[in-house]
């Protein structure tokens, strides 16, 4: 095969960040019960009052609904505060609850389910299972809450102890959770023959207390996830295995009581009735501790408390809706556990609450030193149980597998966003579990007949590189780049200057945050990439899979050779001065600058934004050298937002701890572009933090406020990329409590209007002769109002002028923002003249820059158009120049977008997305009569019209078909109407003026219900302009029922429709033979049998590019099917380029990436009429 030619590929298109819900990692052997159905098929043996809520008595688990365990009580909770459950909805139960306070109608309950069929652990093993704890009498703990009692425990256990086919009892009741042995119980104090480990979720306390059962433990811990480790003391194998001390002679009595003296103790026994010599040859009375140890179900690690690993307000429990009248499992906290165990003994263990982030509880450590050898098989069991207090017990899912192919890829989920460029394209990848990430280098390539595909072995990953060791997507091995060697800078927050990131270098307040002279400086050389002090290499830090943090929301950016449309010789339109700077100038830096090393930068969540290298052009920028084309980091920048967030007193949110769950850093794509200031052209990398920056984790709603931070590098050289330059590389950062404005905004309402920057910035040339950086306020700013930063550039000093745009609308409710603001240059000149930018309440702005006094430049008084009911906008609007096919007059200016909005995912939450209808929209800028008076490039417009369009003033198009499909990658079709619109002002829909009202189009995305979740299809991913054509990527957000097991990832359609009518094209933009084979039309009224849609379930935004041959083929990462036993769909806010979402998976999710579900599909473009006027390069 060979490679496209350069020369119709050396635009760069980033292709946005996906969204992606976790998928499953397939292993030799998988095990899985839903549990909420009317039976189960797995060989489960129950005991007590274990039950399946929406059970027919049909499978291994008996039904709730007369089980004569609960007769004569209520069986509260449930779907409907009372059993039993409609089919598909249920659960399986281990106790039952209450509705009173110390009431009874829950106590002094057990259950349990042990599987009967061996799990091999030959390979290790990876178990995901979720649980609610609700519906109790509140009954107090030691902590004086209202917990009820007791807890849940999930076990593995030996299988040889099984007695013929069947699993021996479950332990202990009361704290013990049905796993260990008691100190103290009766009629039994027996634990779980062959118990390996358990885990405990202990809303009472008593399972990590030594006082109650075994001999190790801190005391209690209400609200604690804690482990056990292995045991068998049962009073019939101390019997039969020690006949010495305890002989078959024992009563009864006896016997309970050397039992609970063994388990108290956690030695051997002398109930011989005399003295005795033991193992170690000590004399031993009767009656008392021989020296030799016995498996005593120790404590694992530490108990981990949810209410601190959570850090919520009020406290995240595991239990509640204690006392009240109708329990329901919907309101319960799901908890979302994930244990492995690798097949040479390592046991790690995470949680998720309500699908939230993973949560790590037990950190990677060796158990077979206090716990033995792994056994050959494993069996499976739950227990849960109650005593003078109670709760509702249930299980909601279960799933086993075998890990040795998660090693090297259990948890990687496609972040999907994507830089096409030369003959290479870069993907992103998370691993959610953990948190490390990937990006990868894979040659993009075409066979003689032009067909494009993706090498599906990568030709470097920059975790490798990071890392060391072998690589799975090279095949080959890797030695790690050096910390020392790495140039990695910083801001000092009190010299105002860039620095090296070293420790030494950092501000005295910079200092203390990060740790102090010893923390802090080993803290720091954690972040560079020393492994030295990770709990592995015994010291205090999380160990990582690898170096590079996790990459969710930032899109990977390609800057290369100078591209920019400055190459002839320019004059502003408006102002008629020259433009020095165009033409001859630029094509210097060009020709200078033909061999500059191709970078990738990209914003992870180790608190970096990274450049790595990606190979260079020789002089005459045709033939790429790959000498370079290795992925070795060049730079990396750390903000200094960053440096305040890393490190908080939450552990879950502190990225050195053996507790970190996870937190957002440089989460953001970051812009780039030209500019010239100072006498010489410079190239300039700006960017945001997205959801990153806060201590206190991702905010997911529309009221708290966030910490903005902005950071600009000069990138022009890398050869300049040492820690040495590094305060002129970095030429500011500028974050929401210290940013000015000049004197023509307020700084009180410069630095608190400024939110979390998700969009991606712009750079453009301005008509006051300067340069700037745009970009909106971002998200949940201290004003909450929505407006637009302009930071000018000094065009002979390159100092910066920052004013602030407010439009002043906010709500008492929620804050209002913008995340994309969209430049439109009317005359071709390269000269920006009127802003657009849609913000969250659903309104889309015109700024007018044409002034050449930058103090002129002001935010209009009115929006030019309002979404129905506020619909949110999070992504760039597109600028469409639309010649009519049936006028000659100037085109209209069309300003065609998407709403929706989805929210990150927190420690306690899963990622959200906006609720209610969406719609695409396409809007005409009518009043455009001040510029045609100052301007020879005429566009369409009336002389009044509505300050404020409305959507009764919109044509309506309708999805007429959506025929599903299972050809290749193609999940379905969409056919939309081609209904006129009735312009205003035209004569379209005939002569009468009042037949033609219309001021654009509206295309209303539909809704999708799964059980009892409705997910709206909407947009998070921005809208490209290309070919005449509107081309967009929907999103239908994943169905991850937290009350579920199965997860259905998230999907979506790749449409291209009509910028002038938002109806179909009048032929399919999708190459028919091929993209199209698996559709066959039915409809009969216009547009019915025009694809307009393909299911692709595309991410990111669409990207074209051309063969040699001269076919179009559209780009981009998709989703995969499948599901999990545990995940949240989870792409964070905002959307297009600056990364819309990625998806995070909860204690144990995760997707495996597949590079070869990413096939090219052909389009044949048109000459449709309508170009693009924003002369933004695509991301």
């Amino acid at each position: 095969m060979k490679k496209l030619n350069k020369k119709y590929t050396s635009a760069i298109w980033a292709l946005a960040i996906a969204v992606l819900s976790p998928l499953p990692v397939y292993a030799q052997l998988v095990v899985s019960d839903t549990l909420n159905g009317t039976s189960s098929t797995y060989p489960w043996v129950t005991t007590g009052g274990a039950c399946l809520t929406a059970g027919n008595n049909t499978g291994t688990i008996p039904a709730c609904n007369g089980l004569a365990y609960y007769s004569g009580k209520t069986q509260v909770g449930g779907v409907s505060g009372v059993l039993p459950d409609p089919v598909g909805q249920g659960a399986l139960r281990l106790s039952n609850g209450d509705t009173k306070i110390n009431g009874s109608n829950g106590n002094n309950n057990t259950g349990a389910v042990i599987s009967s069929s061996p799990f091999p652990t030959s390979e290790g093993v990876q178990v995901t299972f979720s649980t609610v704890s609700y519906g109790g009498n509140g009954y107090s703990n030691s902590n004086n809450q209202a917990s009820g009692a007791d807890g849940i425990a999930f076990f593995l256990m030996d299988s040889s102890k099984m007695v013929g086919t069947a699993p021996p009892p479950p332990g202990a009741f009361g704290g013990s959770l049905g796993y260990s042995c008691a100190n103290s119980k009766s009629p039994s104090s027996d634990g779980l023959n062959g118990g390996y480990v358990a885990v405990g979720i202990d809303e009472f306390g008593n399972f990590s207390n030594p006082g109650d059962n075994t001999a190790t433990g801190p005391g209690t811990n209400p609200g604690a996830i804690t482990m056990r480790g292995a045991g068998s003391i049962t009073g019939a194998v101390l019997k039969s295995t020690y006949p010495k001390y305890y002989p078959s002679s024992l009563s009864a009595a006896n016997l309970l009581t050397a039992v609970q003296k063994t388990c108290a103790t956690g030695f051997l026994q002398n109930w011989s009735g005399s003295t005795i010599v033991d193992a170690n040859k000590k004399s031993i009375a009767n009656k008392q501790s021989t020296t030799e140890a016995v498996y005593d179900y120790s404590l694992i690690g530490t108990p981990a408390s949810v209410a601190a690993l959570t850090a919520t307000t009020p406290a995240t429990t595991i239990y509640n809706q204690e006392g009240v009248a109708a329990p329901l499992r919907s309101k319960a906290n799901v908890f979302t556990y994930a244990l492995n165990i690798t097949q040479d003994g390592y046991l790690s263990l995470t949680f998720s609450v309500n699908g939230g982030s993973p949560i790590t509880a037990i950190p990677k450590q060796s158990i077979t030193a206090t716990n033995g050898p792994l056994p050959a098989n494993f069996l499976f069991g739950f227990t849960a149980g109650t005593g003078g207090g109670s709760n509702v017990h249930e299980i909601l899912c279960f799933k086993a597998a075998q890990i040795n192919q998660a090693g090297t890829s259990a948890g990687t989920n496609v972040q999907s966003s994507q830089v096409q460029v030369g003959s290479q394209v870069y993907f992103a990848y998370y691993h959610a579990v953990n948190s490390w990430g990937s990006l990868t280098a894979s040659n993009l390539v075409a066979n003689s007949a032009g067909v494009v595909s993706i090498n599906s072995t990568a030709n470097w990953d920059a975790n490798c590189v990071l890392t060391g060791g072998a690589c799975s997507a090279t095949g080959g091995t890797n030695t790690a780049q050096a910390p020392t060697a790495r140039s990695i800078l910083s801001w000092n927050d009190t010299a105002a200057t860039g620095i090296p990131f070293e420790y030494a270098s950092l501000s005295t307040n910079q200092q203390s945050l990060i740790g102090g002279s010893v923390d802090g400086l080993q803290r720091t050389s954690f972040l560079r990439g020393d492994r030295s002090q990770e709990i592995a290499n015994g010291g205090a830090f999380r160990g990582r899979n690898g170096v590079l943090g996790d990459i969710m929301n930032s899109s990977p950016t390609w800057v290369g050779i100078p591209a920019s449309n400055y190459t002839y010789t320019g004059v502003d339109l408006l102002t008629q001065k020259s433009i020095a700077e165009y033409g001859a100038s630029y094509n210097t830096f060009v020709s200078n600058n033909n061999t500059r090393q191709n970078i990738v930068y990209v914003g992870a969540n180790d608190g970096m934004l990274h450049g790595f290298r990606a190979g260079a052009y020789d002089s005459t920028g045709t033939v790429f050298n790959a000498a370079t084309n290795d992925g070795q980091e060049v730079l990396a920048y750390v903000p200094a937002a960053v440096i305040s967030s890393i490190h908080p007193s939450n552990t879950s949110y502190d990225f050195s701890s053996p507790q970190y769950a996870h937190n957002f850093y440089v989460n953001a794509t970051p812009a780039t572009g030209d500019l010239y200031y100072g006498g010489a052209w410079h190239t300039w990398l700006v960017g945001g933090l997205a959801a990153g920056g806060n201590a206190t984790g991702p905010i997911n709603n529309t009221t708290s406020t966030a910490i903005g931070d902005l950071y600009a590098l000069d990138i022009t050289n890398p050869a300049n990329f040492t820690e040495a330059n590094a305060a002129t590389v970095v030429k500011g950062e500028w974050n929401s409590s210290a940013i000015i404005c000049t004197t023509d905004t307020k700084t009180s309402t410069c630095n608190s209007s400024l939110g979390s920057v998700y969009g991606t910035p712009i750079i453009r040339k301005m008509h006051d002769g300067n340069w700037a950086v745009i970009f909106g306020n971002g998200h949940n700013s201290s004003t909450g109002t929505a407006g637009i930063y302009i930071m000018t550039v000094n065009y002979s000093t390159g100092a910066t002028t920052i004013r602030f745009l407010d439009t002043g609308y906010k709500s008492t409710t929620a804050k209002n923002g913008i995340d994309y603001v969209s430049s439109a240059d009317l005359d071709g000149d390269h000269v920006t003249d009127y802003l657009y930018a849609g913000d969250f309440q659903g309104n889309v702005w015109r700024f007018d820059v044409t002034g050449s006094n930058s103090a002129n430049w002001v935010a209009p008084s009115k929006p030019i158009f309002t979404t129905a009911a506020g619909q949110p906008i999070t992504t760039r609007l597109t600028v469409n120049a639309v010649q009519s096919a049936s006028s000659n007059g100037p085109a209209r200016l069309i300003i065609a977008f998407g709403t929706g909005q989805q929210f990150p995912q927190t420690l306690t939450s899963a990622t959200t997305f906006v609720s209610g209808t969406q719609t695409l929209y396409g809007i005409w800028d009518w009043n455009m009569t001040a510029w045609n008076a100052k301007s020879s490039s005429q566009y369409d417009a009336i002389v009044s019209g509505p300050t404020t369009i409305g959507v009764s003033s919109l044509a309506t198009q309708t999805i007429l078909q959506t025929v599903n499909s299972a050809s290749g990658n193609i999940s379905g079709y969409r056919t939309v109407s081609q209904n006129p619109v009735c312009w205003s002002g035209s004569t379209v829909c005939g002569s009468a003026a009042s037949s033609n009202t219309q001021y654009g189009w509206q295309l209303s995305l539909p809704s999708t219900t799964t059980g009892s979740v409705t997910n709206s299809e909407q947009i998070i991913y921005n809208p490209v302009a290309a070919y005449g054509v509107f081309l967009v990527n929907t999103t239908i957000p994943g169905v991850n029922q937290v009350l579920s097991c199965t997860a259905q990832p998230a999907s979506g359609y790749t449409m291209a429709l009509s910028p002038e009518t938002g109806g179909a094209l009048p032929t399919s933009f999708f190459a028919t033979q091929s993209a199209n084979s698996g559709y066959n039309p039915t409809g009969t009224v216009a547009g019915a049998n025009i694809v307009s849609g393909l299911g692709l379930s595309g991410t990111g935004s669409p990207s074209l590019v051309t063969t040699t041959t001269g076919k179009v083929y559209l780009v981009q990462q998709v989703n995969s099917s499948g599901s999990s036993a545990s995940g949240s769909s989870g792409p964070s806010s905002g959307g297009g380029s600056t990364g819309g979402t990625g998806s995070s998976g909860s204690a144990g999710g995760g997707t495996d990436s597949n590079v070869s579900n990413n096939t090219p599909i052909p389009v044949d473009p048109q000459p449709f009429v309508a170009k693009r006027i924003t002369w933004q390069k695509l991301r």
